[in-house]
């Protein structure tokens, strides 16, 4: 009767050993875009209502210890997510995704070594298309900026035409310091100090007793055409001095301007005219 308790307690053990075994396994893969075949490194890769995950590395390539028949979501930025079913087994995995571009989260950088949806983000980010810009009638691009982001004072230091504009982001936070924000054009920062006219420079160089009254200041960013500009972004919290430094205390002003893109030839041609009577 021992000899069979025992027989039956070795044949239970094997048994639960093969059920063990048969449950858990480890899974390896690669997670590479469907149109270039680009491995995607950092997407996200976990069992279906689990927080069991990992990510693909700089191969796309990942490792994941799962249990036989469970179902694996793969997640990537900018992509449609998919779920994968393993079969008992498998052991190798090649997921392959597609981009949903109209799905799909803007990302911003915020300077801290990290880059999170925008909807999530904390420091103030607002953006005005081209299109937007070109819709008022304004002749320079400091003009065309004001009334289109909450928050920005533009205030023109001068009525002569071409005359300097004050911009401020964040309010007044200085009596006798530089008030004005960071200009960025496309990645690069730009001087936007105003400077006199022509006609202040050769009146001062002849020895003129006052030349400031017939010439104005007028600042350099005026000199873009609001119609070579693709977007303006403003960013107006701190992320935008952990990005720029010192500079960026007043807050940054970044300028994108329009690239070549392929596709169809597209011309635009835009007319304004105005008149003014004495009568």
């Amino acid at each position: 009767m021992k000899m069979q308790n025992k027989s039956l307690f070795f044949v239970v053990s094997l048994l639960c050993l093969q059920m063990l075994s048969a449950q858990a396994m480890t899974v390896s893969g690669t997670v590479s875009d469907a149109q270039t075949g680009e491995a995607l490194l950092g997407a996200q890769v976990f069992v279906k209502g689990t927080f069991v995950g990992t990510t693909t590395d700089d191969n796309g390539a990942f490792s994941l210890d799962i249990e036989s028949g469970a179902t694996l979501v793969v997640n990537y930025i900018g992509y449609k997510s998919q779920e994968v079913s393993v079969a008992e087994g498998q052991a190798l995995l090649s997921v392959q995704l597609e981009p949903d571009v109209l799905k799909q989260d803007e990302v911003v950088v915020t300077g801290l070594a990290s880059s999170v949806k925008r909807r999530n983000l904390a420091t103030a980010v607002a953006k005005v298309s081209g299109d937007e810009l070109n819709g008022s009638p304004s002749q320079s691009l400091d003009q065309a900026l004001g009334g289109k982001f909450a928050g920005v004072h533009i205030r023109r230091n001068t009525g002569a035409p071409g005359g300097g504009m004050s911009v401020n982001l964040r309010g007044v936070a200085t009596i006798a310091g530089e008030t004005q924000p960071l200009y960025v054009v496309d990645g690069i920062i730009v001087n936007n100090f105003a400077n006199q006219s022509g006609i202040d420079v050769v009146s001062a160089a002849t020895g003129a007793g006052s030349a400031r009254p017939q010439g104005q200041p007028t600042n350099r960013i005026a000199d873009i055409n609001p119609n070579d500009i693709e977007s303006v972004e403003v960013l107006k919290g701190a992320s935008a001095a952990a990005i720029y430094g010192a500079k960026a205390s007043n807050g940054v002003v970044i300028i994108n301007t329009k690239r070549s893109m392929s596709g169809k030839t597209k011309v635009n041609v835009s007319q304004r005219f105005g008149s003014r009577s004495i009568i």
